[in-house]
């Protein structure tokens, strides 16, 4: 009998059609069952804050994963650092993936500080959200664009958040400047807050909908700022996977005052996993995951439409070859873009 595989990242034989009993797709296809008896595998995936939507939804993968793969344990951690942390973690082989942005997720593997030199193997795995960048202003400021801000007290995450840098982004796309601005560093809820009591003008975060933002617009009056049509441009070229695009929560925030042209700028929110994963054990848990999507979907409103087909909506890193298999086989939007990857039969 075969030795039990474990998790010390080696790569297993590619077994993948014989090891996951594949004779096709779709609802007959659900029945089978994945992994074998064989496996031994232990994975963990890191979300964010014990609050957050990050940490349900690795809890439901943990869930979906466990319960239809022989051989696989899977739990959803707790990471406070985010993504950042989480790759941290994956590259001391403590985790095997987590929720990811694109900026932060993109350093990891070029190794920019302050992650390892060498970088970190990281691979994508599906995109399950766009969270929009919000620069709200007090409309008593008489901002109605980025370009206003100059001199202007502002709200930002800490530096080197993925917040922080798509915000410097699009500050300095519309001329800008950091220096130029009174920044004052404080979580979204505390931005939240002091935007509403008047101390200070505006502030940049990316958040979904929101109860508190909802809150904030019905105390203040307070304005969605927008990007000029050469700085927006000139993002887009910079980072494409941001937008921008049309202001989804019109209705949501019936008070919020938005300008031409309506929009923001955003940024995907994508499962990565460790690219030492072996090809067979990241099909079958792409193909677990997107036959059991409805316990994401049912997990939290955020995740309502999260979907087979924008499985591959954005993809700032390279994905998994293991998953660009399940991807192929379903014909997903976008995988022939890294047919490349496909490995060898």
């Amino acid at each position: 009998m075969a030795g039990r595989h474990t998790l010390a990242f080696k790569i297993a034989a590619a077994t993948g059609a014989a090891s996951l009993f594949i004779t096709g797709v779709g609802a007959a296809a659900a029945q089978e069952q994945l992994g074998s008896s064989d496996w031994d595998y232990e994975i963990v995936l890191g979300g964010g804050s014990a609050t957050g939507n990050s940490r349900i939804l690795v809890s439901a993968l943990g869930r979906i994963l466990t319960e239809n793969i022989e051989g696989v344990r899977a739990t959803g951690a707790v990471v406070p650092g985010f993504d950042a942390e989480s790759a941290i973690h994956t590259y001391n082989r403590t985790m095997h993936g987590g929720v990811g942005t694109p900026l932060i997720i993109e350093n990891a593997t070029k190794g920019i500080e302050p992650f390892p030199a060498e970088g970190i193997n990281l691979k994508f795995w599906f995109s399950h959200n766009e969270v929009p960048l919000n620069i709200l202003a007090r409309s008593a400021t008489g901002f109605t664009s980025v370009s206003d801000l100059h001199g202007a007290t502002v709200a930002l995450a800490p530096a080197g958040t993925s917040n922080y840098l798509l915000s410097q982004i699009v500050f300095e796309a519309n001329g800008v400047s950091l220096d130029e601005v009174n920044i004052r560093y404080m979580d979204t809820s505390e931005a939240i807050s002091q935007l509403q009591n008047g101390t200070i003008d505006a502030m940049s975060y990316v958040r979904d909908y929101s109860g508190a933002v909802l809150e904030l617009t019905t105390a203040r009056d307070v304005t969605l700022l927008q990007s000029g049509s050469e700085a927006s441009e000139q993002i887009a070229e910079q980072v494409p996977w941001a937008g921008p695009v049309d202001w989804p929560f019109l209705e949501q925030y019936p008070n919020m005052q938005v300008p031409e042209p309506q929009q923001v700028f955003v940024a995907p929110e994508f499962m990565f996993l460790s690219g030492d994963l072996p090809n067979d054990l990241v099909y079958a848990m792409t193909r677990a995951v997107w036959e059991n999507i409805e316990i994401v979907n049912r997990s939290s409103s955020v995740f309502e439409e999260v979907n087979l087909q924008d499985a591959m909506k954005r993809v700032p890193i390279e994905p998994h070859p293991g998953a660009l298999l399940y991807y192929k086989e379903m014909n997903v939007p976008g995988w022939e873009d890294y047919e490349h990857l496909l490995p060898e039969e």
